[in-house]
């Protein structure tokens, strides 16, 4: 049945088939031109891929300023999966502003790490590989990349998912709601 299922989803990107829905519609295609919706925003939150098949392996550590404004104390905390852990990251895009293409990219979950300033936890980063399967069965490892889940308002829902870089950076955004007053 699982290689049916392939199969079909094969087929249907293959033939780049697109289902119309309204002014809008639905394509399963590969093309350069595609932007990235930046953020994909789901009310009711994400569920962080991988984070209960993990421990930490780096405890919590205040990270040195020039992570996000200097006057805010950031926090990481790694995890790391127990075993190997593979999963579908869902890539959403425009293409010409107004076809939605919704794509899954098969993924290797490395790490995550959690940011937090003062214990209030923002932001997972999940540190992802690519995985490419070629149709013959073969299977490779492609660049690594990262997915970030936001909590923008403090309700600990981590509603904002959006690629990144796999790791923090110094323009990391931190949202206000955990800014010190």
């Amino acid at each position: 049945m699982k290689w049916f299922l392939c199969t079909i989803a094969i087929l249907l990107m293959a033939m780049a088939v697109n289902i119309e829905c309204g002014i809008s519609s639905l394509a399963f295609a590969q093309d350069n031109s595609i932007k990235l919706i930046k953020p994909v925003v789901k009310e009711s939150g994400w569920e962080i891929p991988g984070l209960k098949e993990s421990q930490i392996t780096d405890p919590r550590k205040l990270l040195p300023k020039g992570y996000g404004p200097a006057t805010v104390p950031l926090s990481i905390t790694v995890y790391k999966p127990r075993r190997k852990l593979v999963t579908t990251i869902t890539r959403y895009g425009l293409k010409d502003g107004q076809t939605l293409i919704v794509a899954e990219r098969k993924v290797l979950i490395d790490g995550i790490i959690k940011c937090d300033v003062d214990g209030l936890t923002f932001m997972y980063i999940l540190q992802c590989t690519i995985i490419l399967e070629e149709p013959n069965g073969r299977t490779g490892y492609s660049g690594q990349f990262g997915v970030h889940y936001y909590d923008r308002d403090g309700d600990g829902k981590f509603e904002s998912f959006e690629e990144g870089a796999p790791f923090v950076t110094a323009d990391l955004r931190i949202p206000d709601w955990v800014l010190p007053k």
